[in-house]
């Protein structure tokens, strides 16, 4: 019997506007690499080809296509790509409309009837993809064409959209296989930005699934729910061996939505890092309280580099609102991460529901108040799959589904009560100005800079950030 052959695909920015463009920075497709390891131990015959990172036309998808002619081709789909997802999935259809098209990612994981009312998506997969596409390729190969048994899809029966029962979330994360690094061509070429600390080779690895947050912005509990799941030391540290043994990586990037969330746990890590005498220098994700001295101790000592915080705002009710923490708790927080002597970036953003041009102030000089590297600012935005988009959409607030809108730096995507889109964006860019128009802010930027391409990103970003006039 012939092997099904399925393809695992990201879809290349700008597609769908007929502008096909690589991204300056690149981050490996850890989603399409794990559903990838799963298929490749039952004996699948796959391939990735991560054309938001590397393809600079539609030619090479074309002939990526033909060369292959897959059974089966599984698209990601953020809310920002969500068009070019479907724009490359008409195209292969359009070389052969007899290959399965199968969607995932947190968009489809939302939008889900969206992406079965177009008539190039055969199956939707909610949540976690790595075991529902295993089923779904059983399914294919053995000729059952009976889907209703398979969790967490939804899928299209005699032109009516069937949704099956949802699929309980994996707990046992260890027995999952590491990520199919090796079917990425381009490996060595991932490119992180700059404020990461990059040095050397660079791999992302996830450690754990879930938050029990659910903050009101984020989509990440409807994909991988409240219950907080991970990985054990042990396996972590030798999935960094691994990286270390096989590929050179020596910068790693977790990508954890909060890696510190069970603190014993991470100070294991850090332990076996130092134990095993591992030559790495690394990033995280954290939250303000879910640090304290002693961790970030363990973590300066494996080698981590910077630590990227979700503040939000620097107005006391809106934070009390919104992330239930304190600026006197943030201040401390940020302060005990630069003395140990890791670098503290925040995030920020403008617009939340409550704002005003007082607390967007109140945020601006906030973020400059404190000891931060680096800063991100971002108009609010309603992703499907998080309470927000609820809320806009009860209350009529959603101007606009063109997703390419949806992606934290243009105008505004959702109408608010107390601001207009112009004194939202211009909010933004006052802060991107008084933060990094700093000497000591400048000073660190170009010691960052470890080449050209480095050099031009900053200038282009710096353009963008503090020059360029949104729409």
């Amino acid at each position: 019997m012939k092997k099904t052959k399925i393809l695992l695909l990201s879809p290349p920015q700008g597609l769908s506007t007929g502008h096909v463009e690589v991204p300056k920075f690149q981050v490996h497709p850890l989603g399409l690499l794990y559903i990838a390891s799963v298929l490749e131990k039952y004996r699948y015959n796959v391939k990735i080809l991560d054309a938001l990172n590397f393809c600079k036309s539609l030619d090479e998808i074309k002939k990526t296509i033909i060369d292959f002619m897959p059974d089966i081709v599984g698209i990601s789909a953020t809310t920002p790509s969500a068009n070019d997802a479907y724009a490359v999935a008409k195209v292969i259809k359009q070389i052969n409309h007899e290959t399965a098209i199968v969607m995932g990612g947190p968009h489809v994981t939302a939008m889900h009837d969206e992406a079965l009312n177009s008539r190039d998506i055969d199956i939707a997969v909610l949540g976690e993809g790595e075991f529902s596409m295993l089923e779904i390729c059983e399914n294919f190969e053995k000729k059952r064409n009976d889907l209703n048994n398979i969790g967490g899809i939804v899928f299209k029966s005699n032109g009516t959209i069937v949704k099956t029962n949802s699929r309980t979330k994996y707990d046992e994360l260890n027995n999952i296989p590491f990520p199919a690094y090796h079917l990425l061509p381009n490996f060595k070429d991932y490119n992180p930005p700059p404020h990461w600390g990059k040095k050397g080779k660079f791999a992302s690895i996830i450690t754990s699934r879930g938050c029990p947050y659910d903050c009101s912005f984020c989509s990440v509990t409807r994909n991988w729910g409240r219950k907080y799941r991970y990985r054990s030391a042990e396996n972590v540290i030798n999935e960094i061996e691994y990286l270390n043994n096989n590929f050179g990586v020596n910068f790693i990037s977790f990508r954890d939505s909060i890696a510190t969330l069970h603190r014993r746990r991470l100070i294991d890590i850090c332990k076996g890092i130092v134990e095993k005498k591992l030559k790495i220098t690394w990033n995280c994700n954290a939250r303000i309280n879910e640090v304290n001295l002693e961790l970030l101790t363990w973590m300066k000592k494996a080698g981590c580099k910077s630590i990227f915080y979700g503040i939000e705002s620097g107005n006391e009710q809106i934070l009390s609102q919104f992330k239930e923490l304190k600026k006197e708790d943030i201040r401390q927080v940020v302060g005990l991460t630069h003395k140990v002597g890791i670098e503290p970036h925040g995030f920020f953003m403008f617009g939340l529901p409550g704002e005003t041009k007082e607390t967007m102030r109140d945020t601006i000089n906030f973020a400059k108040s404190l000891k931060l590297h680096t800063a991100g600012f971002t108009t609010v935005t309603p992703f499907p799959g998080s309470r927000l988009w609820d809320y806009s959409l009860n209350y009529n607030l959603v101007l606009t589904t063109d997703w390419n809108q949806y992606n934290l730096k243009g105008k505004p995507v959702s109408k608010h009560s107390n601001l207009t889109a112009e004194e939202i964006l211009d909010a933004q860019k006052k802060a991107f100005k008084e933060f990094y128009l700093r000497p000591k802010i400048i000073y660190y930027q170009l010691k960052n800079i470890k080449s050209l391409n480095d050099l031009s990103s900053y200038v282009q970003e710096g353009i963008i950030n503090l020059f360029k006039k949104r729409k």
